[in-house]
């Protein structure tokens, strides 16, 4: 199916408010879908493709067979892994809407377990492996929509850090993953990628399960980059936008734990406040 009969279709499913019933097979439509997730063209790839997809998964159109194997795809070369490594060209977009799939599938396997330990293994290396290897960090692109790769898979991040397979080695690797995109030089976050990556960083730390040592190595390193960005022999651009990325991260964790009692939040609040040097 061409993304011209794809788009009619979708746009005929949307004034029936995405019912599956009206469709005779769902996944082999899901399949074509899979295969334009990346169109340049913004109103088939977000508000028809993704938001029939994520729509069909939240109301369990799919078996867990079928969910999984969803799963896969979004996960291969062809798609999260898609030209990574290029920057400012179309291919993003199927990198940045297959790593928003993780998201409503991760949901589904919370409300009924169909992942085992080996699938989580899998779903957090292809992911940490994303966030290291993608260059792209253009949140909105002109006539073409969003890209937004590093909120994208901040909130893949922040639903795999849900899983209780994941331990306390897994999720320091997820945190120290998430925060290359944090240190980021390339561009000056200004589409809300901060606050997307702390709620992702929160769900990490609610829990509760890395050493404060650890936590306190963490927050150093990000003022450490920080207040030594000038040393990085970059441009002065991307010095001061990784000074600010880092900056406004930290701000934004602080703000969102601010009034959080439970472990380990007070301790990250001191470790905030000091790298910030904020008094009070």
């Amino acid at each position: 199916m061409d993304a011209i009969t794809l788009k009619q279709h979708l746009q005929q499913l949307r004034a029936v408010d995405f019912a599956a019933d009206q469709v005779e097979q769902p996944y082999e439509l899901s399949m074509h879908m899979m295969q334009h997730i990346g169109n340049p063209d913004p109103v088939l790839r977000d508000e028809l493709i993704y938001v029939t997809l994520a729509t069909w998964i939240g109301q369990n159109v799919f078996s867990d067979e079928q969910l999984k194997n969803l799963l896969d795809i979004a996960l291969d070369d062809k798609h999260l892994f898609y030209r990574i490594g290029e920057q400012g060209t179309d291919s993003v977009f199927t990198r940045t809407f297959s790593v928003l799939l993780l998201p409503p599938i991760l949901s589904v396997d919370r409300q009924r377990t169909f992942l085992q330990q080996e699938d989580m293994a899998r779903v957090l290396e292809r992911l940490t492996t994303y966030l290291k290897g993608e260059k792209d960090v253009r949140g909105y692109v002109e006539d073409k929509g969003w890209a937004h790769a590093p909120a994208h898979a901040a909130d893949a991040v922040e639903d795999l850090a849900q899983s209780p397979y994941l331990e306390s080695a897994d999720l320091q690797e997820l945190l120290h993953a998430l925060s290359i995109k944090v240190m980021e030089p390339g561009v000056a976050y200004i589409y809300d990628e901060d606050q997307r990556m702390a709620q992702a960083a929160v769900t990490i730390l609610r829990r509760n399960l890395l050493k404060q040592a650890e936590l306190a190595e963490w927050i150093e390193q990000l003022q450490s980059k920080r207040s030594g960005a000038t040393n990085e022999g970059g441009s002065l651009q991307e010095v001061s936008q990784m000074s600010l990325n880092i900056r406004l991260f930290m701000q934004s964790l602080y703000f969102v734990i601010q009034d959080d009692k439970a472990e380990p939040f007070p301790a990250v609040r001191l470790l905030l406040l000091k790298a910030l040097d904020v008094r009070g």
